[in-house]
């Protein structure tokens, strides 16, 4: 396979699936979780800590988000897991509004806090992927398939899309494949496989017609 496989609007097809592929979560709330796994629920007293889940799990990207978020993380008595979730939260929010690199740093802080931490990973991954440093994307997304990420077929995914576009046709094409196995009829994972199907008919025909016309 070829580079002239990549998709013409490649970097659009990133960030569109970037943001909806791969924004997992730290969750102890497990109903929250299947109605929005980009969001979690942050259970103290703090009231910003509060405020700050429920305006991530409406998907609002406001400046306010953003504050709530911060305020809840100065908060004294805040304890370690309430940071992990905070800042996964504040890093979700700063994806969207493509603030990927305060993003990546709360994702590096998370673990830095616990380095074995599926969901940062993950989401370190898909900061990365915006930024369009595919290498370290990788790297990324395989530490937290390693770690038991919680929904695995989104990492597939989105390390398939960084794989592409470092020009591993094969890999990008076998983790698509990956993600619709665990995730069958699943949309994106099914528009890139039909993609690499439409893509290799015209390679042959155009191949076909050169040939002929020899």
């Amino acid at each position: 396979m070829s580079r002239a496989w990549l998709p013409r609007r490649f970097s659009l097809v990133i960030s569109t699936f970037a943001a909806f592929a791969a924004f997992a979560s730290f969750a102890d709330n497990a109903a929250a979780q299947r109605s929005d796994p980009t969001a979690v629920t942050v259970v103290g007293r703090d009231p910003n800590a509060r405020r700050c889940s429920d305006q991530v799990m409406r998907g609002d990207t406001s400046d306010e988000t953003i504050g709530r978020c911060s305020e809840a993380l100065g908060y004294r008595h805040l304890t370690q897991v309430a940071e992990i979730q905070l800042r996964i939260n504040r890093g979700v929010t700063y994806m969207r509004r493509q603030q990927n690199e305060l993003a990546l740093a709360d994702f590096d802080a998370v673990i830095e806090i616990d380095r074995r931490h599926p969901e940062a990973h993950v989401n370190r991954g898909a900061a990365l992927l915006q930024l369009h440093r595919y290498g370290p994307a990788i790297a990324s997304f395989t530490e937290a398939l390693g770690l038991g990420v919680q929904e695995p077929y989104k990492a597939y995914f989105n390390r398939g899309a960084a794989r592409e576009a470092l020009g591993d046709i094969r890999g990008a094409y076998e983790d698509y494949n990956t993600a619709l196995e665990i995730y069958p009829d699943w949309g994106p994972a099914n528009a890139e496989l039909q993609r690499f199907a439409r893509q290799r008919r015209e390679h042959l025909q155009a191949s076909q017609s050169a040939t002929s016309n020899q």
